[in-house]
């Protein structure tokens, strides 16, 4: 599929109702790299596989098991300066995940192996937000106090799309930086729903 027809139909997608965290990420690397992964599904799906089970656990066992596998299984190291940290495939591959792209992977992770989980903010960074009977617990590259839940708002995958696209567009070469450009005018951001 030649670069024009990856754009067009990541465009279709980010512009659709019932976009998921992964079907956006994945659409958007289609559209950013030459040589992304056909699936990234298929390695969130098997890397995920430890964490089943984890639904049983109380929130902070579950947060600990995120957290390690995030870290200590999938190696992902925080990285604000490479654009293309921000694209899911460049971070499931070579290890280096902007912070917004850690909160979607261990949404991701969560979510197939039955955790109940959002992608969210709090305090300005993005989390993986783990929730269960009453209380909640923030994965992600940094370290935060047990957050209340009116401080934590839920990003949808339309929002964290546009969010993506918004920081390649600011940082990344010309061609890309133009190819957010378009991308953006696609995802719709108002009325969005809430994870």
């Amino acid at each position: 599929m030649s670069g024009g027809a990856r754009e067009r139909a990541a465009a279709k997608l980010l512009a659709g109702a019932g976009l998921e965290h992964d079907q956006a990420q994945a659409a958007l690397a289609a559209s950013f790299s030459v040589t992304a992964m056909e699936v990234p599904g298929a390695l969130l799906d098997e890397a995920s596989l430890p964490l089943f089970g984890a639904g049983e656990l109380g929130v902070a066992e579950q947060a600990h098991a995120l957290a390690d596998l995030l870290t200590n299984r999938l190696c992902l190291s925080p990285d604000r300066r490479d654009h293309r940290a921000l694209l899911i495939d460049h971070a499931l591959t070579q290890r280096s995940a902007h912070p917004l792209q850690i909160a979607v992977i261990g949404h991701e992770l969560a979510r197939r192996a039955g955790v109940a989980s959002f992608v969210g903010a709090c305090a300005g960074e993005p989390w993986t937000v783990l929730r269960g009977d009453g209380e909640m617990a923030l994965v992600g590259p940094g370290s935060a106090a047990s957050p209340k839940a009116a401080e934590v708002r839920a990003r949808c995958p339309h929002q964290v799309a546009h969010t993506v696209l918004s920081q390649i567009r600011a940082t990344a070469p010309p061609d890309s930086a133009r190819r957010a450009e378009r991308l953006l005018r696609a995802v719709p951001v108002r009325g969005c729903r809430r994870d």
